[in-house]
């Protein structure tokens, strides 16, 4: 393990407690945002590379079991239980996934079935998930403000939670997870093109996930290498002074996986250099060209940046 990666995971195990993964204040030095689809990253980071499981991350799967509708099988965001999210469910039910592959705990997978009928009862008859259920109304809902700047409640970035199905078809070998995988990519391998770097990254995840490179290629050619810098810095859109420290770290292990490896190590070097410029280990979630802090959202560092930063470093120790 390089030091890099050694600093990465020692700011993700401080940063799960109580059950759930936080961000981090860099100026009042407290942690902020208690998250549990960030969670089901971190969860699945430790179970799926480390030997040695962190008892606060074991503990935090076990919150997460217990913070569960059991009936519909959803998972809220933050802390609005009667909201549940398609997305962030996702990605809980492929942390549950990983600790199963590693315990086999019937109760994860259990769960992870739960959730994944949850994602399926969400999805139309065209492939798209409709991202919301609230459990006042007791109804599906479709609302336009729904991650209105990333293209709206159809935004392409829902393409990611294909992973989960396929990770749940793994598991299970039950067919009907790989088929709303197949329709989900169906419909969102042809959605509008989102210029912001995070989100733009969670639809090309999902379409990594069922090997579409002649998609992939098209998009990195035409719109992602452009955008690079010589240190490796992305700027969030075209027009904004700052990077979305996690979507540049997202991109460069989509690089990787798609063959463009000098994209990726630079991209590599540009979050080296983020985590140089704090003392905690992980990265600003907002970061300027030269990787210091900006200040223009706020001033944390989160737990899935770092944690995708993280898994680049080790795709990439040795090259």
């Amino acid at each position: 393990m390089n030091k890099y990666i050694e600093r990465g995971e020692k700011f993700l195990k401080n940063c799960v407690f109580n059950g759930l993964a936080h961000s981090w204040n860099v100026e009042s030095k407290t942690y902020v945002k208690p998250y549990p689809e960030v969670t089901g990253y971190v969860i699945k980071y430790f179970y799926d590379n480390n030997k040695d499981i962190p008892k606060n991350i074991s503990d935090a799967s076990e919150f997460l079991l217990k913070k569960q509708d059991y009936v519909r099988g959803g998972f809220p965001s933050f802390d609005n239980d009667n909201i549940l999210y398609v997305f962030d469910t996702a990605q809980i039910l492929n942390g549950f996934c990983s600790v199963y592959k590693r315990t086999h705990d019937e109760r994860f997978f259990e769960a992870a079935q739960r959730a994944g009928k949850f994602i399926i009862n969400s999805q139309e008859l065209n492939g798209a998930f409709k991202p919301i259920y609230n459990k006042k109304v007791d109804a599906w809902v479709i609302r336009d403000e729904t991650y209105t700047m990333w293209n709206g409640p159809y935004s392409g970035l829902m393409c990611k939670v294909v992973e989960s199905l396929l990770s749940l078809y793994e598991i299970t070998q039950d067919k009907m997870y790989r088929e709303s995988a197949k329709l989900a990519v169906s419909f969102y391998e042809n959605a509008k093109f989102i210029e912001y770097t995070h989100p733009l990254a969670y639809w090309m995840e999902g379409l990594l996930a069922v090997n579409k490179q002649d998609t992939l290629k098209k998009i990195i050619e035409t719109n992602i290498i452009e955008r690079i810098c010589d240190n490796g810095y992305i700027s969030y859109t075209q027009s904004l002074p700052y990077a979305y420290v996690s979507g540049t770290m997202q991109l460069g292990i989509i690089l990787y996986k798609t063959g463009y490896l000098e994209y990726a190590k630079k991209i590599r070097n540009y979050g080296r250099v983020v985590q140089s410029n704090n003392e905690a280990g992980g990265l600003f979630q907002y970061a300027d060209s030269s990787g210091n802090l900006d200040r223009h959202i706020h001033v944390e560092m989160n737990s899935w940046g770092t944690k995708y930063f993280c898994e680049l470093e080790k795709l990439l120790e040795g090259k």
